[in-house]
């Protein structure tokens, strides 16, 4: 007997199918099972050729994998690359790393792999810089979430780009192996940063500059928080990624530039040279999933029209998605690559059947018309995805996408006009005046729409079987009104009773629901009591931000239903069903006897006692959240192993949830 690997296996079975289906369809036998034995061997085909490329891609698989080498021992230590530029944090840097080497027992051996190093902030300027190599210690640690309800699986995320260790260090553990110098970087990275130069040159407003680089470069760096959280709820977030959009203006100045290539015959030449000058782009821009989709369906239209073929727009949507998933099987689960996929097939299925619902005359309303319907059309699939991410619907998207149009429309091209004038500097100014004018009046406006958005519409919630019958009672619905198919109309209308019911079950869930919840917020001992469709705060620290706070506390409130808050209840003694809960934070309990199932510590102070807790209240459990004061939080840790006391603290154990 001998061992056989997963992968080679599966390769010989896709071979023998492969081998074995094309014997069929030679033979193209009229036998009764044939049609269903070439279903089969094509489904396994597919299905072990999928999972055959996953596992390739999958970083763990690889014989280098530093994670594979890395083993905590005294004196191990490994050379990695800084690729991108430090990120500041409130009290770290952060640093995306691909690992080169392994040192160990003074041998140096080659790895590969990408994870983030996470340094600390001291008072004296950071010595670190994108491109440097430097010498890290073997202290990594699996990227784990918080363990907060309903939070973003950030772990999930990082392993789906082949992310799984970090380490936080202070720089003076970290050794620098060699500096970067200007010639180390690509033709690609040198324009990016060139034409970043000049946006920050002729710019000069600190938000309007944040946000032409990322329309125009796809650099994020400068981004205004609070301005992209304005452009996400009022569901322009869409113009600021790298997509379509850009792809469309960028080949317009092409073609404006070779004007004098009239002839439709000649329209191909166009496509032709515009091809390279879009890649090019498309990778300085940083090669986001959305914009590669767009230079993708671009380059099968170009070629389409050099080789005089007619186009498909279903046909080019699919093949993009079949070239891009064969090169990052991940990207399926992108959000960027879902949203740009479905926006684009929602434009293809509905666009022209909305654009037909009105005949406008004039030029301009039918200009109007055309950007509104596409707007409409795009949200037709779109909006579901939104609600089930974001949990969030932007009520007058309508506005705010024709605004939207004409304003990235015209940003764009006045952006590329302040990189192409850098010659004339004057002019490059004027221009770069203009275009900060322009974006801080429109983000005025984004911000006004935001406000008129009500308040409800940022805590929608959709499940996943909810937001599956959704797109099957729209795919029923509007199959029957733009094919007329009677089935489809049934189809779409029992989902539809399905999808009200299950609305209806989670009001009566959310209506009847009690809980107490212990977050783990860095730092921040935050306490709520979840009842009915109402949250209260318990515990909190005021001193810490709100945005901060929100980040945790919003998912956990939308998808309990329970976004509105009241005030605290004037006791410490909780029932949540047959189990009795007191919050504690001083010792005048200390003096009476009681039992109590659960004792949840606002505030630890030296006072207090795991052993003293124990003998007078007895509790199954004792429940402490994160405070300032870490070591006291070890001590107790340490404390109640050592008695056999049951604890729980959020620092180790992730948020406790009683319902």
């Amino acid at each position: 007997m001998f061992a056989v690997s997963a992968p080679y296996l599966f390769f010989t079975i896709i071979l023998i199918s492969f081998v074995a289906l094309t014997i069929l369809e030679l033979l193209r036998t009229s036998n009764r099972y044939s049609g269903f034995v070439r279903f089969l061997l094509f489904n396994i085909i597919l299905l072990l050729g999928t999972w055959s490329l996953c596992w390739y891609n999958d970083i763990r698989n690889d014989p280098s994998w530093f994670g594979n080498e890395k083993n905590g021992k005294t004196g191990s230590s490994f050379i990695a690359k800084i690729t991108g530029d430090p990120a500041e944090k409130e009290k770290v840097w952060k640093l995306p790393v691909t690992i080169l080497y392994t040192q160990l027992d003074n041998e140096i051996k080659t790895s590969t792999g990408e994870a983030f190093v996470y340094v600390y902030k001291y008072n004296r300027s950071f010595p670190f810089a994108k491109g440097d190599t430097i010498i890290v210690p073997d202290k990594w640690k699996p990227i784990e979430n918080q363990g907060n309800p309903f939070e973003f699986d950030y772990s999930a995320y990082c392993a789906r780009n082949n992310l799984y260790y970090q380490q936080f260090i202070a720089p003076n553990k970290i050794k620098l192996w060699g500096k970067t110098s200007g010639h180390d970087k690509t033709i690609i990275e040198t324009s990016h940063d060139w034409c970043m130069a000049q946006l920050e040159k002729y710019i000069p407003d600190p938000t309007a500059k944040g946000l032409i680089q990322a329309m125009i470069l796809g650099d994020v760096t400068n981004l205004d928080e609070h301005l992209l959280v304005a452009y996400s709820e009022t569901g322009i977030v869409h113009i600021i990624a790298i997509s379509g959009g850009n792809v469309t203006i960028f080949f317009s100045v092409i073609c404006f530039l070779l004007w004098w290539l009239r002839n439709k015959k000649h329209l191909w030449i166009k496509y032709i040279i515009a091809l390279p000058l879009v890649w090019f782009y498309i990778f300085m821009a940083g090669a986001p999933p959305s914009a590669v989709r767009a230079a993708i369906m671009f380059s099968i239209l170009a070629i389409g029209f050099a080789l005089q073929k007619n186009s498909n727009s279903l046909n080019q949507l699919f093949a993009t998605a079949v070239i891009l998933l064969l090169a990052q099987p991940m990207w399926l689960y992108s959000l960027g690559f879902q949203l740009s996929f479905i926006a684009v097939l929602s434009l293809i299925l509905f666009y022209k059947p909305v654009y037909n619902l009105l005949a406008p005359v004039h030029k301009m309303s039918k200009a109007l018309w055309s950007t509104a319907s596409a707007s409409i059309a795009a949200e037709m699939l779109v909006a579901p995805m939104i609600i089930y991410y974001f949990h969030l619907f932007p009520l007058l998207f309508i506005f705010a996408n024709i605004a939207a149009f004409l304003f990235m429309t015209i940003v764009l091209i006045l952006g590329i006009a302040v990189i192409a004038l850098f010659f004339v500097p004057a002019l490059a100014k004027i221009v770069g005046i203009l275009t900060a004018w322009l974006i801080i009046y429109f983000n005025d406006l984004v911000y006004r729409l935001q406000d008129l958005n009500p308040a409800s519409f940022h805590y929608l919630r959709l499940s996943s079987l909810e937001l599956i019958l959704f797109y099957i009672c729209l795919a029923g619905i509007s199959t029957f009104i733009l094919r007329k198919i009677k089935p489809a109309l049934f189809t779409g209308l029992a989902t539809a009773c399905l999808l009200l019911f299950s609305f209806c079950s989670d009001e009566w869930t959310a209506l009847h629901q009690k809980r107490i919840v212990v977050y783990n917020i860095n730092k921040i001992n935050h306490i709520e009591l979840i009842e009915g469709k109402y949250y209260s705060i318990l515990n909190t620290s005021d001193s810490v931000a709100e945005n901060k706070k929100a980040y945790t506390l919003k998912p956990a409130h939308t998808s309990w239903m329970a976004w509105k808050g009241k005030d605290r209840p004037a006791r410490d003694i909780f029932l949540i069903g047959d189990r009795t809960v007191l919050l504690l934070d001083s010792t005048a309990y200390l003096e009476d006897s009681f039992h109590v199932d659960y004792v949840i510590i606002k505030w630890p102070t030296k006072r207090m006692k795991p052993q003293k807790i124990r003998d007078v209240f007895s509790p199954r459990t004792i429940v402490l959240g994160n405070t300032n004061n870490r070591r006291l939080i070890d001590k107790w840790y340490e404390k109640c192993k050592e008695k056999n006391i049951p604890l729980h603290t959020t620092t180790y154990d992730r948020a406790f949830v009683l319902e």
